[in-house]
C-alpha cells in the first residue's frame, strides 16, 4: 500500500477513535469493541492494512454521528479495488434499520455503485429502481447509475427510456429539452443521440432496415446536428443506391462540424463514381482543402489526382501541399509512387525505408479525445478513456477555421 492511501486510513481511524471516545453515557456502550478498534489501528500503523480493515469493519459503531465515516471509507475502499470489503461496509450500514431514511438512501447508492464495481449489475439495477420509488433526492443520481449500467449491458432501449426520464418535458413552443449534469458527466442531449445510433446499428445487424431509420430519425430529433447520425443516413442510402441523397446528407457535415469532412471522403467518393461525376468529387475535394486544411483532405485530393491525372501530377501537387504542411503520411504516398516508377538501383534501399515509415504511418493516432486525450488510429463515438460520446475527433484540422 502507499503511503498516501495508508494516511488517509489513519486520519480515518483517529476520526472515527474520536467518536468512540466521545460522551461519557456512551462510553459503557462502546467499550466491548474499542478494544477491536485500537488493535486494527495498531494494524495500520504496523504496516499491515488488510487486517487492520477486517478490524475496521467489524468494530465500529453505527450511528448517526458515525455514518458519514463509514461512508468515506467504504467509498475509498471502492476506490483501492477493495470492493468486497466496501460492500461490507455499506451492507453493514444498512443493517441498521434505525437510521433516518436519508441515511439509508444515501447507503443503497452507494452498496449500488460498489456492485457495479463488483458486475453485479442485476443487483444493482434493482437497487436503483427501488431508490427511484423511494428517494426523489436519489432519484437523478439513480437514474445516472442505471444509465451507466445498460450502456455496459448494451440494452439501448433501457438507456433510452432511463435517459429520457431525465429531461424536462418539451416546452409548448418546442423548445429543446434540457437536463443537468453534474461535474464530469456528459448531457443526456448529447448521450441520447448516440444510443439511438447504437439502436440502429443494432437493427441493421438484425437485418430491420426499418427500424433503423426509424431509430436515426429520433437521434436526428434530439440532435439535428450529430454527424454520426448523418454519416449512418447516408451509408443506408448508398445501400439503397440512392447516391444524390447520400451526397445530400454528406453535405450538410461541413456545417454540422467541419472538422469531421474528411470521414465523409470515401463515401462521398462511393457516390460521385457511381454516377460518373468524378470531377465534382473532385471540386469537393480542393474546395474542402482550401477551406480545412487537413492530411486527410490532402490526402485524398492527391489521390484523385493520381487516378485521373497520372502519378506525376498527384506527386507534384503533394509535394506543393506539404511546403505549407508537413505530413507522415503524405511523405509516405509520395516515396511509394516514386517507388512505383522507379528503376533504378535504389529501389531496395527505398522499399527498406518505406517499410519503416509504413510502421510510422500505422501506428501514428489519428483521432483524439476532445475531453481526454485519449489518441487512436480509428474513429470510436465512445471514448474508451473518458467514457464520454461523441468526444473523439480526427487530428489535423488547423483551428483558424470560419464557419
Amino acid at each position: 500500500m502507499s503511503s498516501a492511501p495508508l494516511f488517509i486510513l489513519i486520519l480515518v481511524a483517529i476520526a472515527i477513535g474520536w467518536f468512540l471516545g466521545r460522551g461519557s453515557g456512551r462510553a459503557r456502550i462502546m467499550a466491548p469493541r474499542s478494544s477491536d478498534y485500537y488493535k486494527g489501528l495498531n494494524y495500520l500503523l504496523d504496516g499491515r492494512p488488510d487486517g487492520a480493515l477486517d478490524e475496521f469493519i467489524d468494530s465500529l459503531e453505527v450511528s448517526p454521528q458515525t455514518f458519514e465515516t463509514h461512508i468515506s471509507l467504504g467509498n475509498l475502499l471502492r476506490k483501492k479495488g477493495e470492493v468486497q470489503r466496501a460492500i461490507r461496509v455499506h451492507e453493514n450500514v444498512l443493517a441498521h434499520v434505525d437510521l433516518p431514511a436519508s441515511f439509508q438512501h444515501e447507503a443503497h447508492l452507494e452498496l449500488a455503485r460498489d456492485y457495479i464495481a463488483a458486475g453485479l449489475l442485476d443487483r444493482a439495477e434493482q437497487l436503483l429502481l427501488h431508490l427511484i420509488g423511494e428517494s426523489d433526492a436519489k432519484a437523478l443520481g439513480a437514474r445516472r447509475y442505471l444509465i451507466e449500467i445498460y450502456q455496459m449491458e448494451r440494452d439501448w432501449d433501457k438507456a433510452i427510456a432511463m435517459a429520457s426520464s431525465l429531461l424536462a418535458k418539451r416546452s409548448f413552443f418546442g423548445g429543446r429539452k434540457s437536463d443537468v449534469a453534474g461535474p464530469g458527466e456528459q448531457s443526456v442531449n448529447v448521450l441520447l443521440p448516440h444510443f439511438y445510433c447504437e439502436l440502429a446499428e443494432d437493427r441493421l445487424q438484425r437485418n430491420d432496415l426499418k427500424g433503423a431509420q426509424e431509430a436515426l430519425a429520433a437521434a436526428s430529433r434530439e440532435d439535428p446536428a450529430n454527424v454520426r447520425v448523418t454519416l449512418m443516413s447516408a451509408q443506408i442510402a448508398v445501400d439503397q443506391q440512392k447516391f444524390d441523397q447520400a451526397i445530400e446528407l454528406l453535405a450538410s457535415v461541413e456545417q454540422q462540424d467541419a472538422e469531421f469532412l474528411p470521414e465523409v471522403v470515401p463515401l462521398l467518393g462511393t457516390c460521385y463514381e457511381a454516377l460518373g461525376q468524378s470531377e465534382r468529387f473532385g471540386d469537393f475535394l480542393r474546395q474542402s482543402l482550401e477551406k480545412y486544411p487537413t492530411p486527410g483532405l490532402m490526402i485524398a485530393l492527391a489521390d484523385h489526382i493520381k487516378d485521373n491525372e497520372g502519378a506525376e501530377a498527384a506527386a507534384i501537387f503533394l509535394t506543393d501541399a506539404m511546403r505549407d504542411a508537413a505530413s507522415l503520411r503524405g511523405l509516405y504516398r509520395l516515396m511509394l509512387w516514386q517507388l512505383e516508377e522507379s528503376r533504378s538501383q535504389l529501389a531496395s534501399k527505398l522499399e527498406l525505408a518505406m517499410t519503416l515509415m509504413r510502421q510510422l504511418t500505422e501506428t501514428s493516432p489519428a483521432y483524439r479525445c476532445q475531453h481526454c486525450g485519449f489518441r487512436g488510429q480509428h474513429l470510436h463515438w465512445f471514448c474508451p478513456g473518458c467514457k464520454f460520446w461523441g468526444s473523439i475527433k480526427p487530428i489535423g484540422l488547423k483551428k483558424t477555421i470560419n464557419t
